[in-house]
């Protein structure tokens, strides 16, 4: 006796679409970065005080309005250098990419 096979789960809610990543994988960085450099900015400024949280809130809204616009400013730069330093090739689909170097390898190999 075969149980039945488990249905697909599905998404909940509406997707945003997927042209946005280059834009959301920044802004959630962006956000989590000074969410928890804030928090320790805080309490290394002023302890456990009573009013950790408003402060904290307020060093977190200040930062996270500057980091969010220049990560989306930045990552892309940082893409390429990363790709530059590396010797991956610029706008290579992630599974077609070959180490630096194997380029000549291959074509010496296809004139043999």
């Amino acid at each position: 006796m075969n149980p039945a096979p488990p249905a697909r789960a599905r998404p909940a809610g509406r997707r945003v679409d997927p042209k946005y990543t280059p834009f959301l994988v920044p802004a959630i960085m962006a956000i989590a970065m000074p969410f928890v450099m804030s928090l320790v900015q805080t309490i290394a400024r002023l302890g456990f005080a009573a009013n950790l949280a408003s402060a904290w809130l307020t060093s977190f809204a200040n930062g996270a309005a500057v980091a969010i616009p220049t990560a989306i400013f930045v990552v892309p730069s940082a893409r390429r250098l990363a790709g530059h330093l590396t010797g991956t090739p610029r706008n290579s689909p992630p599974g077609n990419r070959q180490p630096a170097g194997s380029g000549e390898q291959s074509q010496a190999k296809g004139s043999l």
